[in-house]
């Protein structure tokens, strides 16, 4: 569907060497173009009136570590140098990831009811769905450049749902805040070792290259660490909040099935009152 039509016409004066007027170049602007980045803005929207359970006023509080992570990227990009285009592709991914997490958190208790593995496929394709709305309409159709786009989300979001199940895990299904993101530092920069792996093999598949095997390492180590340290600061805003407040408290130990510990007298800021998590 074309949205219009972009019309470039060039022209230099040059005399009696050559036509004044160049020939018209016409590019068909499809209208989905226009909606790239407000698509999953969109759906952030609607995951926030559609679901009952979110229509409180604690729901918008979700919006805080939103914020937050937008204002480190900001921040990033002052110091990043990049070109424009590399700008609005990294920033596409961010934007992707962060809205996807957010979405997580206001509609991931409508999975709690599942068993573990399906609740995890159900987290996983949620994610994933969300943070490809962005570059389907950004490319407009499928090429190898959007088909990169989309393993690069599958791998962010099994890394970040397997580090935090094996940070659910080693914490032994107890609610321990501190615990819980010590193992999720680890988790997540072990996992995004191997997503990096299998992100780079998806990449050489999809636009085949022989890079020299000392390149490939410096790029696979030096990925692995920022694929790592992108996810776990993304996260740490959501945490925090889960943490601290009661309303996505109950929400993050109801989808991990943890339990809250009780309350310990001489360290009483650190735990909560024992309670049966809500799935």
């Amino acid at each position: 569907m074309t949205f219009g039509e972009l019309r470039f016409v060039s022209s230099s004066d040059i005399g009696d060497l050559g036509p004044s007027r160049g020939l018209d170049v016409v590019y068909d602007w499809k209208w989905c173009y226009s909606v790239s980045g407000l698509a999953v803005w969109l759906v952030l929207v609607l995951a926030l009136i559609v679901p009952k359970a979110n229509r409180n006023r604690r729901a918008l509080l979700i919006l805080v570590p939103l914020v937050f992570v937008n204002l480190i990227w900001m921040i990033f990009l002052r110091f990043a140098k990049m070109n424009s285009t590399d700008e609005q592709e990294f920033t596409l991914i961010f934007n992707s990831m962060a809205v996807a997490v957010t979405v997580l958190w206001l509609i991931g208790s409508y999975f709690v009811s599942f068993g573990g593995f399906v609740r995890f496929l159900l987290f996983s394709a949620t994610a994933v769905i969300v943070a490809s709305l962005g570059p389907w309409f950004y490319f407009a159709e499928f090429s190898g450049e959007m088909a990169l786009f989309l393993a690069l989300f599958i791998f962010m979001t099994l890394t970040m749902l397997a580090a935090i199940t094996m940070s659910r895990r080693l914490c032994g299904g107890k609610y321990r805040p501190v615990s819980f993101m010590l193992w999720l530092a680890l988790w997540t920069v072990l996992n995004s070792f191997i997503a990096t792996f299998g992100f780079l093999v998806v990449a050489l598949a999809i636009f085949p290259s022989r890079p020299p095997f000392s390149e490939t390492i410096l790029i696979f180590v030096f990925a692995g660490l920022i694929f790592g340290l992108f996810l776990y600061v993304l996260n740490l805003p959501f945490m925090v909040l889960g943490f601290a407040h009661p309303f996505f408290r109950e929400r993050f130990c109801a989808c991990l099935r943890l339990k809250l510990m009780p309350v310990n007298t001489q360290n009483p800021g650190n735990e909560m009152p024992e309670k049966e998590d809500s799935a």
